[in-house]
């Protein structure tokens, strides 16, 4: 199984746009390859591909911005794919926008196509760290966890992650470059007044070891949904403008400024650069100027800025050091330690999808995760497992929906600007904003939305269905199982039932259900397989092929 999936925009070279008699055509696969093609988060890469072994489904983790560019578009967004002109599926843990909509029905809606966006996964992000911090001597030394704390919150089905505990003022301070060691008091404060560092470490109490942040270089779902925590707890307990994050974004607070760092040299398309316009989540600067390669398992500089790496014998900088996707932040955070000459330190921390630490199916034994409390309950520390992650959807309902899931018009429902209802593919994604304030669960949560169209081909209509039934329309609990379950396994939590509910009745059943005169199935959001008469796919067969749709 090559691992590269697909499903939301089909791939076109040439359009010919059908005659004024005609419907409009829709674009279609012209690279020889009859598999769907998907692009889009790098945080579910490992849960995407297990799920789709099997089916005739490529995906490309390319991170959640360029997902959602290839699926808006039907010019090449993919370096590396040639053929790829679009894409039948995505997945962001950002939202599309109204101005990406624009766009979307600009570019693709003329093809007589709607879009759909809709979660799939509930995605907890851990905040990761290697548990051995530094090596000496030939011996390492290796972060103690309290033996005193119960198994809940040091181990996920069984397997030990590490559970260091860091309060909310904690990963704040953390995160917002203020607490800079891990023999910080607050931290040994939080851990049961017991030490972090190794009993065999006689330097920890002078020097412990430095805190190094590790974060995304691309536009990233997984930064969105962390810096949405960080504004929303933080602010909370730490007075402007020491929290640093002014709000979400697929970028970490940055300023483009003469004299930044700039890494558009390593990665063309990076969001931290003086030409990006890209938003950020907060202006007062966290990043530091070098970068993880992990071709040469080195962290080399680009122009501007301050360096990330601290000194050895040194605190750390609170400056993030960069890496290219979530599979390389994970290599950065548990890379050996490489900081001095005969006590040689690690200590970095990042945040990462949950499905890469080390109880997860391909997770990395290197990564641990840290528990975390909430305000409102201080005393119960959440890992980010798959029941965690469930536990902070669970409050939320889908658009227009009753306490079931079932459809239910109540009446105009306006937040922000954004009607919420199940025929604005917005409002799928706004309803969620309320998660970072859920008093259950764990706190740094949010959801992996797929985008898709309403109108495939008969070709790839069975597969991008029988996809979403798995987990979605007739959930199969060798998926959704909480312990067993393949989402369990790698720490990927299930859409609660209402919202199971919600998204099959709207997206995969032509339904019946009723609310106030109006059909659900009548808004002709369900997904279906393009005929020669033109229905609500409202397209026709593309010139040169003997398949109608997408």
């Amino acid at each position: 199984m090559e691992h590269i999936s697909s499903a939301f925009l089909a791939t076109v070279a040439s359009v010919t746009i059908a005659s004024a008699a005609s419907a409009q055509t829709t674009p279609g696969p012209n690279d020889g390859d009859p598999r769907l093609h998907g692009a889009g988060s790098s945080a579910v890469q490992e849960v995407v591909w297990d799920e789709i072994n099997g089916l005739p489904i490529a995906y490309l983790p390319v991170g959640s911005g360029s997902g959602r560019e290839a699926f808006r578009r039907i010019t090449n967004q993919l370096p590396g794919q040639p053929t790829w002109d679009t894409v039948q599926f995505a997945f962001s843990e950002t939202g599309t926008s109204a101005n990406e909509l624009s766009q979307y029905n600009m570019n693709v809606g003329s093809y007589g196509l709607k879009p759909i966006q809709v979660p799939k996964f509930v995605l907890p992000v851990a905040l990761a760290y290697n548990p051995v911090y530094a090596t000496q001597d030939g011996n390492q030394y290796r972060f103690r966890v309290n033996p005193a704390f119960a198994a809940s919150t040091t181990q996920i089905n069984g397997v030990n992650v590490g559970g260091l505990r860091l309060p909310r003022a904690a990963y704040c301070g953390i995160f917002n470059g203020t607490i800079t060691n891990w023999n910080n008091a607050v931290l040994q404060t939080a851990n049961g007044n017991l030490s972090l560092g190794d009993a065999l470490d006689t330097s920890w109490s002078t020097v412990g070891a430095p805190i190094r942040l590790v974060g995304r270089m691309d536009r990233s779902g997984t930064t969105d949904i962390f810096t949405r925590a960080m504004k929303a707890h933080c602010d909370a307990i730490l007075t402007e403008p020491i929290n640093k994050y002014d709000t979400n974004a697929e970028v970490l607070p940055y300023a483009r400024v003469a004299g930044a760092a700039d890494f558009s040299s390593v990665r063309a398309d990076t969001p931290y650069s003086l030409s990006s316009t890209a938003p950020v989540a907060g202006t007062t600067n966290m990043i530091g100027n070098q970068w993880y390669d992990v071709s040469t398992n080195s962290t080399p500089s680009v122009p501007g800025g301050l360096a990330s790496n601290p000194q050895p014998g040194a605190n750390g900088t609170g400056l993030f050091l960069m890496a290219d996707g979530s599979s390389r932040v994970a290599a950065a955070i548990a890379a050996a330690p490489d900081i001095g000459t005969t006590r040689v330190v690690n200590g970095k921390v990042g945040y990462i999808g949950a499905d890469f630490i080390v109880n997860a199916v391909s997770g990395n034994p290197n990564l641990h995760a840290a528990a975390l409390n909430r305000p409102s309950a201080p005393g119960t520390w959440h890992l980010p497992s798959a029941a965690a992650a469930t536990a902070n959807l669970n409050p939320v309902l889908p658009p227009e929906s009753s306490s079931t899931g079932s459809f239910f018009n109540f009446g105009t429902d306006v937040r922000d600007g954004i009607t919420m209802a199940r025929a604005n593919p917005l409002s799928w994604y706004k309803v969620l904003s309320s998660m970072p304030a859920a008093h259950t669960g764990y706190p740094i949560t949010g959801t992996s939305q797929m985008l898709l169209h309403t109108c495939y081909k008969p070709t790839n209509y069975p597969s991008i269905r029988k996809w979403l039934e798995l987990n979605i329309g007739i959930p199969d609990d060798r998926f959704i199982n909480a312990t067993t379950g393949l989402m369990a396994q790698s720490n990927i939590g299930a859409l609660p039932t209402p919202w199971r509910n919600a998204v099959n009745q709207t997206f995969i059943l032509n339904s019946n259900q009723m609310s106030n005169g109006q059909r659900l199935g009548n808004l002709d959001l369900w997904m279906e397989a393009a005929g020669p008469t033109p229905d609500h796919c409202n397209v026709s067969t593309l010139p040169g092929e003997t398949q109608p749709g997408m």
